[in-house]
């Protein structure tokens, strides 16, 4: 039962992302597992494990349980350190409560699988 929920949570995020990607016409579909670290509203670092689901030379779509806001300022980074990336939050969409995800790099980073 459990793993019917994961999966049925997974989806349902999985689509949210999807759906603000249509606001993003360049976006590709990709999946690249990254660890997102921002700094809550208390000033505190957060950080959580999701997956990188679209991407354009510029931005980044993701899903996320982590209470970020519009304009927030976002560190990324792969497993094995070949990306690293400063991104602002520059659109969010909510919806069934998962959090979809627009983070625009504020520098081009040196790996990025993406070029325009």
């Amino acid at each position: 039962m459990t793993q019917q929920v994961a999966v049925a949570s997974q989806t349902a995020s999985e689509g949210s992302v999807s759906r603000l990607a249509q606001f993003f016409p360049e976006a590709v579909a990709v999946r690249i597992p990254v660890r997102v670290t921002g700094t809550g509203g208390r000033g505190r670092e957060l950080s959580e494990q999701t997956l990188i689901e679209y991407g354009t030379a510029a931005e980044v779509l993701f899903s996320s349980s982590l209470p970020l806001e519009f304009d927030d300022h976002l560190r990324l980074e792969n497993a094995d350190g070949s990306l690293r990336a400063e991104a602002s939050i520059v659109a969010l969409q909510y919806h069934n409560g998962h959090i979809a995800i627009a983070a625009r790099f504020t520098a081009k980073p040196a790996n990025w699988i993406i070029q325009a």
